[in-house]
C-alpha cells in the first residue's frame, strides 16, 4: 500500500498537468468511465429482459429454453462485471484523490 499511494499522486499530479482547455483531466476521464458504466448497466438490463422474453416464448422446447438461459447467464455476468468496473473505478479515484492531498 505504501508504494502504491505516492505511484497514485504521480498519475493525478500527471494527469493534472495536462492541457485543460478541452476539459482533459482526471474527473472529465472519471465522468466518462461512469457514463460509459451506465450505458453498459443499461444494455445488460436490456438483454436480460430480452433473454427473459426468449425464455418465456421457448413453450418448453429444450434447445430454446438452454438458449435464452445462455442469454440471461451472460447477461447477468455482464451486469456483475459493470458493477464491479464502476466499485473499482471509484476506488481508484477516491485513493488518487487521497493520495493527492
Amino acid at each position: 500500500m505504501d508504494l502504491i499511494i505516492p505511484l497514485l499522486a504521480d498519475i493525478k499530479d500527471t494527469l493534472e498537468k495536462l492541457p485543460n482547455q478541452g476539459g482533459v483531466g482526471a474527473d472529465l476521464m472519471t465522468n466518462i468511465l461512469y457514463w460509459l458504466f451506465g450505458i453498459g448497466g443499461l444494455v445488460a438490463v436490456a438483454i436480460i429482459v430480452y433473454g427473459g422474453y426468449k425464455y418465456q416464448r421457448s413453450e418448453g422446447d429444450p434447445a430454446k429454453s438452454k438458449q435464452a438461459s445462455q442469454i440471461l447467464a451472460y447477461a447477468v455476468i455482464g451486469l456483475v462485471v459493470v458493477v464491479l468496473a464502476t466499485a473499482i473505478t471509484a476506488f481508484v479515484s477516491n485513493m488518487i484523490g487521497e493520495a493527492a492531498k
